[in-house]
This record gives C-alpha cells, sequence and structure tokens, in this order.
C-alpha cells in the first residue's frame, strides 16, 4: 500500500534539506516493517532562495518530487495544487517542520488503514506555543465549534491522514479558501458528507520558535473564511466552486514546467451572491495588505 506525504513549504531555508532527509530514512525504516510504501512530494509558492535550494536538492537526489508554484496562493491552494501529482492510497499532510514522532505518524497510518477511515484529524494535546497564541487558538476553537457543532477541541492542525476518496472530494473538489482556516475547512466538508473520521491525540513539537504570520490579520482572514464556509454549508445545494488558473506549476528536479497552478473561486448567483461578494473583497483587501517586515 503506498501512503503519500504532503508537505507544503514556506520560508525553511537550507535546513529543510537535513529534516527531510532525516525524516525519509525513518519513514523507510517505520513504513517497511507495518508493509507500506511512501514518496514525499513538496509543494512551495514562495520565492525564497535558500528553501528552493534545498528542495532542488531533495529532488534531484530522488529523496522527494518537489513543485514550485509560480505565484503565491497559500498553503490551502498549494495543497490542493498537490494532489494531481500523488499516487498513494491514503494521503498525509504535514507541516514542513514535522511537528510530530514518526511513531504519531506510523499509528496515525495504521489506524486508517485498518480501520478504514476517510479522515484522521489532530488533537495537539502538548504545544509549545505562546500564551497568547494559544488564547486565540481556544477562543477560535470555541467559535468554530459554535458554528458548525464539530464537538472537537482543535481545528488547526497541519497533521492529517485522509483516504484517497476523501483527498478527491474534499481537498480537490470542495475546499475553497487557499488561506489558514484551509484545515478547518477540510474537517467541516468531511462532517458535512458524513465521512468516518476520527481525532488522536499527539504531542506537538513546533520547530519554529516564532510564527511568521501577522496575528491581526490572521484572526481577520480566517473569521471572515469561516463566515463564507458557513454560509456555503448553509446552502440547500452545494454551490459551485471555479478553478481559474493563475500560474505554473515547475518540478524543481528539471526545472520544466509540469502543470497549471489553480485557485478556487466561488460561482453563487441571487442572494448567496450578495452575501458572499462583500465578504470575498474584505478577505481580498485584509490578505493583500502590505506584509510586516519580519
Amino acid at each position: 500500500m503506498m501512503i503519500s506525504i504532503v508537505i507544503p513549504v514556506g520560508k525553511e531555508g537550507e535546513n529543510l534539506y537535513e529534516r527531510v532527509l532525516e525524516f525519509d530514512d525513518l519513514v523507510k525504516d517505520s513504513f517497511r516493517k507495518l508493509g507500506f510504501s511512501h514518496e514525499i512530494l513538496l509543494i512551495s509558492d514562495i520565492f525564497h532562495v535558500p528553501t528552493l535550494k534545498a528542495m532542488m536538492r531533495l529532488a534531484k537526489q530522488n529523496i522527494a518530487r518537489c513543485l514550485f508554484l509560480t505565484r503565491r496562493i497559500g498553503k490551502g491552494g498549494s495543497i490542493k495544487n498537490a494532489i494531481p501529482y500523488i499516487h498513494g492510497d491514503y494521503i498525509v499532510l504535514l507541516d514542513a517542520d514535522i511537528p510530530i514522532s514518526i511513531d504519531i505518524l506510523s499509528k496515525a497510518v495504521l489506524l486508517v488503514t485498518y480501520q478504514k477511515i476517510d479522515l484522521l484529524i489532530t488533537n495537539r494535546v502538548y504545544r509549545t506555543h505562546s500564551l497568547l497564541r494559544r488564547t486565540l487558538s481556544t477562543a477560535y476553537n470555541t467559535l468554530v465549534n459554535i458554528l458548525f457543532g464539530t464537538g472537537l477541541r482543535d481545528h488547526q492542525a497541519g497533521f492529517k491522514v485522509l483516504s484517497r476518496k476523501a483527498a478527491k472530494i474534499i481537498l480537490a473538489g470542495r475546499t475553497r479558501t487557499d488561506g489558514l482556516a484551509y484545515d478547518t475547512e477540510v474537517i467541516v466538508w468531511a462532517r458535512k458528507y458524513r465521512f468516518k473520521y476520527i481525532a488522536l491525540d499527539v504531542i506537538w513539537r513546533e520547530k519554529r520558535e516564532v510564527s511568521t504570520i501577522p496575528q491581526l490579520r490572521a484572526i481577520l482572514t480566517m473569521s471572515i473564511d469561516l463566515a463564507m464556509l458557513k454560509l456555503l454549508t448553509l446552502a440547500g445545494k452545494y454551490i459551485a466552486l471555479q478553478k481559474t488558473t493563475i500560474g505554473k506549476i515547475i518540478d524543481l528536479s528539471s526545472l520544466h514546467e509540469v502543470g497549471q497552478a489553480f485557485t478556487t473561486t466561488i460561482k453563487a448567483s441571487g442572494l448567496k451572491k450578495h452575501f458572499l461578494n462583500p465578504l470575498r473583497k474584505l478577505y481580498i483587501i485584509t490578505a493583500l495588505r502590505k506584509r510586516e517586515t519580519p
């Protein structure tokens, strides 16, 4: 059985090479004992030279397939664009700093494969975040429960395992946002489609000491995304989503174009359009504000 591990990459720097190299060795050793094969796909939409050099080394040594999007579209958009290039029976989504142990990864894959689970999500029981970030996260998860009634404590963790069917329907077919609320949207659509899902408690150890994401902008864009998602899930019929080509996909092993990058927009009419368009414009204004200097 093939497991595809998809890792969206930001400004990770040169140490991404050693991190993924070590991770690949651990996965090979653990999965071999379990009877699984695997592939790693890294995808980035950020032109950051040290990171791209690390990805090119990994690609040329066949440790991972590495793709670069020529337009910046965010984490969710990067994952959606990666789905057509994977071959696994199950798909693992994992943050680039690899905040979980290989034991947790192996346990999660075993759970979904043997229990025929469509989606495994993560409940982070230990985190190295600041008090402010944990407080904001608690408030956000409370709001998600009020709006969608998931009954979950954590909707933001970047580690998930999906069946190929769930990945095709949710990741490629239903998720709209390209931003930070992407992890939440995956859970909400899984529940809407009545996929079987479970939450796994994990010890979460981020390798980054400080988040590079401005907190106020993150709060505003995620709140707008939740409002739009609520409108979409309240619709009697699913509102049509439209894929729009916005750039190219470059394979970093050869530097050749292998496809077209896309983003997803809502195709709505009538009353829904009057509600969604102002939210969409507000999101764009907020997201495209001049970025703070790190």
